[in-house]
């Protein structure tokens, strides 16, 4: 078989190692006494007369050399004397405790390499326990595997010998663990010191974990500069998603962000509304009215500027307007918000009807041509669009009014265009 890789303890007296590179492990080996002494290899060095540290215990410290003040040799009680002689005291107990405390700590620190010289040669045992196992497993995995007598042979006994490899690196490891804890239980001040590391290394954790967050908040606004700056909105509300979902808490900093996207947004339909304009205007002025409202309908009229919303939708009623008086159609208007509306033919042989001859910005559901009445077929009930006319078809029919119509130029160039007074946007 295949030799066990060779595992060697840095802070002990390396195991013996066998002629064909196999580590061997007395399992049978004394395991270490409570008093700190065993058969096993060291982890620390040997604790001498000559290299002995204090333990930490305040009662076994040296107290400072300064003759301290009695109490019973002061001036009566109550004199500025006396006072005085208790300031005295009263310092002097101080500085002794502080003394004291910086003894324990020195001695603690001492006492501190140790237990963790104790600690790290448990955790090597720990690890060769973790790779014993691991090999034991694939020994296990090769038996199963193994076929003909030698080869069962073979892999059972190395099984045999995994395991109880395996049990020498459990008995060492409970043995190390064992001593550590003895240990920190003989030196309760380096019990307080383990305990005062701890919280510092927990503070830098969070310290740490609070800066990369930090970081990361910066990144992501960063990146919506950088998206908004050059106008790609897509990347500025992926990178706005992901502030809000992992900085819920920066409320003034979201509301700035969704502000600036609403900014950056606006700015952009804006432009797109102006050039429908002025494209609505030439196909006006070459008499093609119809292409000149289809052009208005298309404006996204959503998150427009109020003045440029006002400009869009005058300029779409105008036209509508213009285009119905060719045919000599009877014209009313719904307007339910803002910048929006329904421009609808009346018929008079439809009186609890209207036909929708122009809509902007009231989506899909109100094509040119569909009738706004309560009264579907059975055909139209199946619609989910149908439905949804219908039910606000009673609202519709009540708000419709007839709205100024526009006046028809004279003649048809650019100049009469501009001083006419209905070439002019009507506000809503």
């Amino acid at each position: 078989m295949s030799s066990i890789s060779t595992w060697t303890d840095t802070t002990a007296t390396a195991e013996p190692i066998a002629s064909d590179g196999m580590l061997i492990v007395d399992a049978c080996q004394d395991p270490p006494q409570a008093d700190g002494t065993t058969d096993a290899p060291d982890a620390v060095l040997p604790h001498t007369a000559e290299t002995e540290t204090p333990t930490g215990n305040a009662s076994t410290l040296a107290e400072p050399d300064v003759p301290a003040p009695q109490l019973n040799d002061v001036p009566m009680e109550g004199t500025p004397d006396a006072l005085a002689a208790q300031l005295a005291h009263l310092i002097y107990s101080v500085g002794t405790v502080e003394e004291l405390s910086r003894q324990a700590r020195e001695a603690a620190v001492g006492d501190l390499a140790r237990y963790e010289a104790l600690v790290a040669s448990s955790d090597q045992y720990r690890q060769g326990r973790d790779q014993a196992g691991a090999i034991r497993d694939q020994a296990r995995q090769a038996l199963d595997r193994a076929f003909g007598q030698a080869a069962r042979s073979a892999a059972a006994a190395l099984v045999d010998e995994a395991e109880r490899v395996l049990a020498a690196f459990t008995q060492l490891v409970t043995a190390w663990q064992e001593r550590a804890a003895t240990f920190l239980a003989g030196h309760p001040d380096v019990e307080l010191l383990v305990a005062e590391r701890r919280v510092q290394d927990e503070e830098a954790r969070r310290q740490e974990a609070l800066a990369a967050r930090m970081r990361r908040r910066e990144a992501l606004l960063a990146d919506m500069d950088a998206a908004l700056e050059q106008q790609v909105l897509p990347e500025a509300r992926r990178a706005l998603a992901l502030f809000e979902r992992e900085f819920p808490d920066e409320v003034d900093a979201i509301g700035l962000c969704r502000k600036r996207l609403q900014q950056t947004v606006r700015a952009e339909k804006d432009l797109a509304a102006r050039q429908a304009l002025l494209l609505a205007a030439e196909h006006q002025l070459r008499g093609e009215l119809e292409v000149a409202v289809v052009t208005l309908e298309q404006v996204d009229v959503d998150g427009l500027s109020v003045d440029l919303s006002e400009d869009v939708f005058g300029r779409w009623c105008d036209t509508c307007s213009r285009l119905a008086q060719t045919t000599g159609a009877w014209l009313v208007r719904d307007a339910p918000t803002q910048g929006r509306g329904l421009i609808l033919l009346k018929d008079p042989a439809h009186p609890h009807a209207l036909q929708v001859f122009s809509s902007l910005g009231m989506g899909p559901d109100y094509p040119a041509g569909v009738w706004i009445t309560p009264f579907l077929s059975d055909d139209e009930r199946r619609d989910p669009s149908a439905r949804r006319r219908a039910a606000a078809a009673p609202s519709i029919l009540r708000r419709a009014r007839e709205f100024r119509a526009a006046t028809l130029a004279e003649s048809a160039s650019w100049g009469t265009f501009a001083t006419t007074g209905s070439a002019a946007p009507v506000h809503h």
